[in-house]
């Protein structure tokens, strides 16, 4: 398996397991402003530079480290069941 592709389950790990940690009204709610917004996407967070954002229907729904998605090491993603909600 390639460094990028390990890159790449890490990060559908990472959408996974946000979404399943997400309550069914908050999922539903993401998904109403998805349509809106299409897409998911990670990002740098602008306020913690080492750290990446989970972007769901505009808004921040997880959090994780640089270092996590191109490394693995042991930093676990930020997931709750309202999504990020802050450091």
């Amino acid at each position: 398996m390639t460094e990028e592709q390990d890159r790449d389950d890490r990060v559908a790990d990472f959408a996974r397991r946000t979404l399943a940690s997400l309550t069914p009204e908050r999922r539903a709610e993401l998904e109403l402003f998805a349509d809106a917004e299409p897409g998911m996407r990670i990002c740098p967070s602008q306020q913690y530079p080492e750290w990446v954002e989970l972007i769901y229907g505009g808004e921040v729904v997880g959090l994780t480290t640089w270092k996590w998605l191109n490394e693995g090491d042991d930093t676990q993603p930020n997931v709750t069941p309202d999504g990020y909600n802050g450091l």
